[in-house]
Parts: C-alpha cells; sequence; structure tokens
C-alpha cells in the first residue's frame, strides 16, 4: 500500500496538478478507492470524446505523464494515449 506521500508525489508529475478538479486520477496508485459523482470534471487524459465544456484542452497527455502512469491504471487512458503508453513502457 503506497504512502500518502508516494500517492502526491506521483500525482505532482501532471502539469495540472495545482489546478486540476478531478477527482479520478490516472496517476493516483489508489484510484480504484475513489469515486466520480457525475457533475465531477475528468481528467482531461482520460476523455474518449471531448465536450463542449472542455474545448481548448488538451487530451493528449505529455510523455512525463504516460511516463508516471501506473500499469494498473492505463485502462483509464483515451486510446491516443493509451497507445503512446505502450510505446513508452
Amino acid at each position: 500500500m503506497p504512502t500518502e506521500g508516494e500517492i502526491t508525489k506521483n500525482l505532482m508529475h501532471c502539469p495540472r496538478f495545482n489546478d486540476c478538479s478531478a477527482n479520478i486520477c490516472i496517476l493516483d496508485l489508489e484510484v480504484n478507492l475513489r469515486t466520480k459523482l457525475p457533475e465531477e470534471n475528468a481528467c482531461p487524459f482520460t476523455v474518449k470524446k471531448r465536450a463542449k465544456e472542455q474545448k481548448g484542452i488538451r487530451l493528449a497527455a505529455p510523455d512525463n505523464v504516460l511516463e508516471a502512469v501506473p500499469e494498473s491504471n492505463k485502462e483509464m487512458l483515451n486510446k491516443g494515449n493509451l497507445k503512446r503508453w505502450h510505446k513508452l513502457h
């Protein structure tokens, strides 16, 4: 079981870390313990198709983010990011 410090350190790989309001994060080492309410924002790196309110949000994760995604969370990635995750691992 990862420590709170290990979880936070991994979350900090994301360039959106300080401003993100997504409760479900691909970098969370304990994401399986989290729940998402319908009104909560989704991580843009997991979004399969951009919604109107997400116009201008980049859906492609930077390589340093993909390198920090644990294998247990890879299936949460959108198709493009998952393909790039496999190339990096």
